[in-house]
């Protein structure tokens, strides 16, 4: 016969199926999320039982979900396998759900500083339940949000205590997270040969996960390409990119027949990378086009950030320098609505780099419109600035015409 245990298993096969699959085994790991789909509906037929749903929960949409539903529906539902967990008594399936919840809500690009908010407050309960054993793996991913904010945050007293008492457990267990951690925190900041390696680390581990390889595999991809540029000689061991691009490209397409939402702005910004780097700007065009819109509608404001990132770069080098200031500008926007101060400052940085008679020309047409209008308070700030960044370009003529039409204001 059929019970609730019986169904949960079905549920649990899913969910091992899935994180032991390989990549592109993608017809199993169709059929495992299918299983575990049917389960999670064969559960309400038996009341959605309080002892039951917070594994069911944390099973299917820590593992199976993240395969075929949208990342920020799956963090949402860990979050209620933490608040069912806890009023069941189940303080370890509780906490363990907050590690899947945070690592999915920072992949799937919610805001960094409700991020931190989060896992603060998941500290301050583990504190009070005496609960250490996840602790260093919730401190690794701390650090990252931490990192990509760009602001420090010390942890509380009783946190930092705690740390103390779980030494032995950060030797044993934290390898695999910390990798992964340690991987995004060296891809974000730009540190090209670090992240190769720490990504090669992630990827070989096997207790990693498969929704984790995948995601990895295609920062890893990305990361290829910005070796290739670098300057300072730490790209020479990317010269295969195209080998780590053909494995990074297969793995993100198998995924994306089966989840378009996760993964195909992913599969879209590879292929603007490749078609960038093989100087197929037509193609490159069109694919950072379609990377930006698909990572926006699947409301991955990260992924949006640096998809317009690597646009304004593409276009920087093959000279379109108003149309890289603009994507540029967006990145700024979207890296400021994820929450990134660190990056949105570098980011501006890029912008201004280079572009600084742009800037010029731009803050010379607001001072003459502000003039058209009568504003000439806000007419004469702009054309000040305009002033200094023509002065800052080395253009002796735009200082000396920016300066007649300061003098015309009588200010």
């Amino acid at each position: 016969g059929m019970c609730k245990d019986s169904v949960f298993g079905f549920i649990q096969y899913a969910g091992m199926t899935c994180n032991l699959s390989k990549i592109e085994e993608v017809k199993y790991i169709q059929e495992a999320c299918r299983i575990g789909k049917a389960g999670m509906s064969l559960l309400q037929r038996y009341g959605s039982p309080v002892d039951i749903m917070p594994k069911a929960y944390l099973f299917y949409y820590g593992f199976v979900a993240v395969h075929t539903e949208p990342l920020q529906i799956c963090a949402d539902n860990m979050r209620k396998s933490f608040e069912v967990g806890m009023s069941a008594g189940e303080s370890m399936l509780a906490v363990y759900s907050t590690i899947l919840s945070i690592k999915i809500a920072m992949f799937g690009g919610e805001n960094l500083q409700a991020c931190l908010t989060e896992i603060d407050y998941h500290l301050e309960v583990m504190h009070r339940i005496q609960h250490k054993l996840i602790l260093p793996y919730m401190l690794e991913y701390r650090e990252t949000i931490v990192f990509l904010i760009g602001t420090s945050a010390a942890l509380k007293d009783n946190c930092a205590n705690n740390l103390e008492l779980t030494s032995d457990a950060k030797q044993t267990k934290r390898d695999q997270v910390q990798s992964m951690n340690r991987m995004l925190r060296s891809f974000w900041g730009g540190h090209s040969s670090r992240c190769h390696y720490y990504a090669k680390k992630t990827i070989e581990t096997s207790t990693g996960g498969l929704f984790n390889k995948q995601y990895i595999t295609w920062l890893a991809g990305l990361n290829s390409f910005r070796g290739i540029k670098n300057k300072n000689g730490t790209g020479s061991q990317f010269l295969k990119v195209k080998e780590t691009f053909k494995h990074a490209i297969s793995t993100v397409r198998a995924s994306a027949e089966i989840s378009r939402w996760n993964f195909q702005n992913k599969v879209h910004l590879l292929e603007a990378e490749m078609f960038s780097f093989e100087r197929k700007d037509v193609e490159a065009q069109a694919s950072y086009t379609s990377a930006i819109t698909s990572s926006a509608s699947s409301g991955f404001i990260h992924e949006q950030g640096l998809s317009c990132e690597l646009a304004g770069l593409h276009y920087r080098k093959i000279g379109q320098l108003s149309a890289a200031c603009n994507f540029l500008q967006r990145a700024k926007q979207c890296y400021a609505e994820w929450g990134s101060a660190s990056y949105t400052s570098a980011i501006t940085s890029s912008a201004s780099s280079g572009f600084i008679h742009e800037q010029g020309l731009s803050c010379e047409l607001a001072g003459l419109h502000y003039k058209k209008i009568g504003q000439h308070t806000a007419a004469w700030n702009f054309l000040q600035r305009a002033k200094q960044c023509y002065a800052e370009w080395g253009s002796q003529m735009k200082v000396d015409s920016i300066t007649k039409m300061l003098e015309s204001l009588h200010i």
